[in-house]
């Protein structure tokens, strides 16, 4: 089963977006004002629904109309990234993690300014980097096996290391209130909680929300959405956006809603492997793994896969209206991943050795 787990995960996460005949940026008609008053949301006890018709997928062109395309390098050659874990975007620059290092570039030409791995002396180097995060001026790396958090600031430099020892360890984390952390705790019962309150050392405090542990299975970055107010969170396999206040309440925001693409629920499985094997013996195609979720005033947008893809979901407040995207590279390119910073989608592109983001407004996404 770990196998055909493997499997699926490689092939939803890694695999390029060949396959669609693409005429440049054309697009169904999706309606949308950005001076119409605020649609009345669709809501049910799950929160606000956006449905989602793949029927309907938008096909795009990364060489098209609106395109920005920047490659990373360093002294002029292209920057060696093994494997792009998460992107996270800080104050004109790109915060890049990999496997087991971090790079900061110049989002405006991709030149790099600084590897944050070894900053801390030769005996700092990351030996399970889990997740890195912007936390006000400060770039945040939490290298699980040895349980310490770096801080550097945005210019590379040595702010602090903590140590975090607690025996409700989390695997990401994110800033909530004053002096407060909700974290994904990683493994437990299946009775455990999956979220938990840290304080400003990261030492636990409680258990927040209903939301119970499954299997504490690990595919990619879980993302949270910081606000000065709450966060957004995810789950993997759920089409259910949570919101985390201040308060530490947790509740449904949004629901992702895809119709007849959207993975059946059976209520006698017991933990993600059953869903994994479900697709694996499935004929069907099914929208899975909403990930990577922002939220401006105008727009919530997330990344999902779909038939071996990663395409971009956005739902518009102004119109209550729902379009997805589907974006093809160049022949050799292999799509990496798909984001959305400060209302303009980031695509991550490898190619013979090569890095690109590629960024185009969501406005423009959208005619």
């Amino acid at each position: 089963m770990k196998v055909k787990f493997i499997i699926v995960v490689a092939v939803l996460l890694t695999m390029a977006c060949a396959g669609y005949s693409v005429h440049g940026t054309e697009t169904e008609n999706f309606m949308r004002s950005g001076v119409m008053a605020l649609a009345e949301p669709e809501r049910n006890n799950s929160g606000i629904i956006i449905r989602v018709d793949l029927k309907k997928i938008h096909k795009i062109d990364l060489h098209g109309e609106y395109m920005k395309q920047i490659c990373l390098t360093d002294n002029g050659s292209p920057v060696w990234v093994d494997e792009v874990k998460k992107v996270v975007s800080a104050k004109d620059q790109y915060v890049v993690q990999c496997k087991n290092k971090v790079l900061l570039f110049d989002a405006r030409n991709g030149v790099l300014k600084t590897s944050f791995s070894g900053q801390w002396g030769p005996d700092a180097q990351f030996v399970g980097l889990l997740d890195t995060w912007v936390e006000d001026d400060t770039v945040c790396m939490y290298d699980m096996s040895r349980k310490l958090i770096f801080r550097n600031d945005l210019n590379g430099n040595a702010v602090d290391v903590k140590f975090v020892a607690c025996d409700n360890s989390f695997q990401y984390l994110a800033k909530v209130g004053e002096g407060h952390y909700v974290g994904k705790r990683v493994y437990g019962g299946m009775e455990d909680s999956e979220l938990n309150l840290y304080d400003e050392n990261f030492q636990f405090v409680k258990e927040i929300g209903d939301l119970k542990i499954k299997s504490g299975i690990y595919i990619c970055c879980p993302f949270f959405v910081c606000s000065p107010n709450e966060i957004l969170y995810y789950r993997y396999f759920s089409n259910d956006i949570y919101v985390i206040d201040d308060k530490q309440n947790v509740a449904v925001k949004y629901y992702v809603d895809f119709g007849e693409d959207n993975m059946p629920v059976n209520p006698n499985w017991q933990d993600e492997y059953d869903c994994i094997d479900f697709i694996n013996s499935s004929k069907e195609n099914y929208a899975t793994l909403v990930s990577n979720i922002y939220e401006s005033d105008k727009y919530f947008c997330f990344r999902f896969a779909f038939d071996g893809k990663k395409c971009l979901g956005v739902y518009d407040k102004s119109s209550g209206k729902a379009a997805s995207f589907v974006f093809t590279p160049s022949s050799s390119a292999s799509l990496v991943d798909v984001y959305v910073f400060d209302d303009k989608a980031l695509l991550v592109t490898q190619e013979m050795g090569k890095t690109c983001l590629t960024t185009i407004s969501v406005d423009d996404l959208l005619p």
